[in-house]
C-alpha cells in the first residue's frame, strides 16, 4: 500500500532524475507531490536524509529477489541446480534493472557523488548484494559441488561486479544489450567455467 512517504519519495525521484539532486529542493518536491512544506517534515528530517531512505527503498526489491532465491535453494545442490539458481538470481536482478533504468541511472551514477556518506552507502549496498550471491556459492561448497578452497567473499564480489558490468551500458549510455536470460547465461558460465561463451550476445 502506497503511503504519503512513498508519494513524497516518488516526487523527489522524478525531480532528481529530471533536473538533478543539487537543483531540487524541498519546495520542488512538495510541489510535485501536492503537499505542504510542513508535510514533508512529518516524514523526513531533510532532503539529504530523504535521499538515504530513497536509495534504500529502490534497492529493496533487489534484496527481496535475492533473498527469495537463497531461501528456495534446492538442497542438496547439484551442478545443474546450482547453475539454474545462479541464473535465476542474476536474471532477477537484470530484469529489475530493465524496468527502472531512469531511476537507477540517477542512483548508481549521481548519488555516489553527493557526499562521502552516499558513497559509503553504495559500497555497503555492494557488499550486501555480494553477501546474497556468496550464500548461494557457499551452499554449493556445503553440498560438495564447489571447491572448498574457493574464497567465497571474493566470489560474491566478483559476481556482483559482473552484474554491474552488464548493467553499466544500460544505465550509463542507455544502450540496448542482450536480454536478461542471455546476459545471465554469459555471466554465470563465466563465473562457473571461466569461459566467455556467448559474449558476443552482450554487445547487442
Amino acid at each position: 500500500m502506497r503511503t504519503r512517504a512513498d508519494e513524497l519519495l516518488d516526487a523527489a525521484l522524478s525531480e532528481f532524475v529530471a533536473v538533478g539532486y543539487s537543483t531540487t529542493g524541498v519546495k520542488e518536491i512538495t510541489a510535485v507531490a501536492g503537499v505542504s512544506h510542513g508535510t514533508f517534515y512529518n516524514y523526513f528530517d531533510n532532503r539529504r536524509q530523504m535521499l538515504t531512505v530513497l536509495v534504500e527503498r529502490e534497492f529493496t526489491d533487489f534484496f527481496v529477489v535475492l533473498d527469495g532465491v537463497v531461501a528456495d535453494l534446492p538442497r542438496p545442490l547439484t551442478t545443474d541446480s546450482l547453475r539454474d539458481t545462479m541464473m535465476n538470481a542474476t536474471r532477477g536482478v537484470l530484469e529489475l534493472v530493465a524496468r527502472r533504468t531512469d531511476s537507477l541511472r540517477f542512483i548508481l551514477v549521481d548519488v555516489p557523488g553527493v557526499d562521502q556518506d552516499a558513497l559509503d552507502g553504495h559500497i555497503a549496498l555492494f557488499h550486501r548484494m555480494s553477501a546474497r550471491f556468496e550464500a548461494i556459492v557457499s551452499a554449493g561448497v556445503a553440498d560438495g559441488i564447489v571447491d572448498p578452497t574457493l574464497d567465497l567473499e571474493y566470489t560474491g564480489q566478483a559476481w556482483t561486479s559482473c552484474v554491474l558490468g552488464a548493467i553499466a551500458p544500460i544505465v550509463i549510455d542507455d544502450r540496448e544489450t542482450a536480454d536478461a536470460a542471455t546476459a545471465s547465461a554469459v555471466i554465470v558460465d563465466f563465473l562457473l567455467y571461466g569461459s566467455p561463451t556467448g559474449v558476443e550476445a552482450l554487445r547487442g
